[in-house]
């Protein structure tokens, strides 16, 4: 009797151990790695916070190709000054610099735009 209690207790350390491992693992997904474009607005999109629609920013990059960007809830929208700026500043034709991310489902996620002419 009392072998089997050590073992049952033996069996129960192992196994909280082995979830606490898992959790770990679950709870500390790897960072997303940040990215440069740098290139000129073509079209800004306004998101709709009741559709739950994002704001989408097109781009065209200095190798001409078009890229698709949703602002982040948290983005930084930066002038040529350096100071804040609002979404209406970022205008068709606007040069930029936009930090970014690539979400698991693939889409271009902008942490911060800066404004570079």
């Amino acid at each position: 009797m009392k072998k089997l209690t050590v073992l049952l207790s033996v069996l129960l350390v192992l196994g909280l151990v082995s979830m606490s491992f898992a959790q770990q693992k679950a709870a500390n997904p790897p960072a997303a790695q940040a990215k440069t474009f740098t290139g000129t607005i073509s079209k800004v999109t306004p998101g709709d916070p009741a559709k739950k629609t994002p704001t989408e920013i097109v781009a065209v990059g200095n190798d001409q190709k078009e890229v698709t960007f949703h602002l982040g809830r948290n983005a930084v929208l930066t002038g040529a000054d350096g100071k804040s700026i609002t979404l209406d500043k970022l205008t068709s034709g606007t040069k930029v610099e936009i930090k970014y991310y690539v979400s698991r489902g693939g889409v271009n996620i902008a942490r911060s735009i800066k404004v570079t002419g």
